[in-house]
């Protein structure tokens, strides 16, 4: 029978076919089936910066809502920064696939910006991962912004990633870059590991 072992961000994996992020890593039964299909590896589905950031404010914004009309009311619930804020669904689903698998998982982390949400690239790691996808995007909207203030932002991205886990990161790219070659070697010199072409994200459409 024909080898058709490889390797991929350092990871041994059986064969080169791995299972994209998709919603089928969301129910551990259906990873069980890719696993039996055949699949070497699974990448989960996406955690957005804008998921995360969310949750943030809109519990900080109940906790707080009406607090103003009674004085008494700012001590009922400590400051929402206080809370440990987390998609921690996305989390268990984590390590919930490590053990029921026998392949390597890769969790997928979405956004753009610097920031404290980067910090739930090491949550996704202590959960179990393997490696990290991280899939960034950016619709622009700032006109005084230029593409290169978007490719400094997102290389520092990588780097602050990178700096924050131990398991290799691999780096997901839009198509719509001006350079490819050039970005790419930014990418690599931040510390990536690895990198996926491409990404489809919402593109503006006028009718």
């Amino acid at each position: 029978m024909t080898d058709l072992s490889t390797t991929y961000l350092g990871l041994n994996l059986k064969n080169p076919l791995v299972a994209s992020a998709s919603p089928l890593s969301k129910k551990i039964e259906r990873a069980k089936k890719l696993e039996e299909a055949g699949i070497s590896a699974i990448v989960m589905y996406s955690l957005f910066e804008e998921q995360i950031i969310h949750e943030s404010l809109e519990l900080d914004h109940y906790l707080n809502r009406g607090s103003e009309s009674f004085a008494e009311a700012l001590s009922y619930l400590p400051d929402g920064g206080l809370y440990g804020i987390s998609p921690e669904k996305y989390l268990n689903n984590v390590t919930g696939l490590k053990k029921a698998l026998s392949i390597p998982v890769i969790g997928s982390l979405n956004g753009v910006s610097k920031g404290g949400w980067t910090g739930y690239a090491r949550k996704i790691e202590e959960a179990g991962a393997d490696a990290l996808e991280l899939n960034m995007y950016y619709v622009a909207t700032d006109m005084d912004m230029t593409s290169g203030d978007i490719e400094d932002m997102q290389v520092e991205l990588v780097a602050e990633v990178k700096s924050a886990i131990n398991i290799p990161l691999a780096v997901k790219i839009s198509p719509f870059v001006t350079s490819i070659p050039n970005f790419v070697k930014l990418i690599a010199d931040a510390g990536a590991d690895g990198l996926v072409l491409f990404n489809r994200f919402y593109q503006p459409d006028f009718d």
